[in-house]
């Protein structure tokens, strides 16, 4: 599963699930429009690192990245 990782200056680092932004944001929002609305719920500061991440087992994130064209070399 798929997680939005906003490290915080304060210490404050949580990861929030892509699923509860599409839900609170919708389905044709963008990254670049959460990243603006996003505050530190700890210290209220908008300055932070965001990454995406995924959070699962490191076999369900390799088939997730395969290329079907680079494995099909018939």
């Amino acid at each position: 599963m798929n997680h939005l990782s906003f490290e915080c200056p304060c210490g404050h680092s949580p990861l929030i699930p892509v699923q509860d932004m599409i839900e609170q944001y919708g389905g044709e929002t963008t990254v670049d429009h959460v990243r603006a609305k996003a505050r530190c719920s700890s210290c209220g500061q908008k300055t932070f690192e965001f990454r995406i991440v995924y959070r699962g087992g490191s076999y369900d994130a390799l088939m997730g990245a395969a290329n079907i064209e680079m494995n099909d070399e018939d």
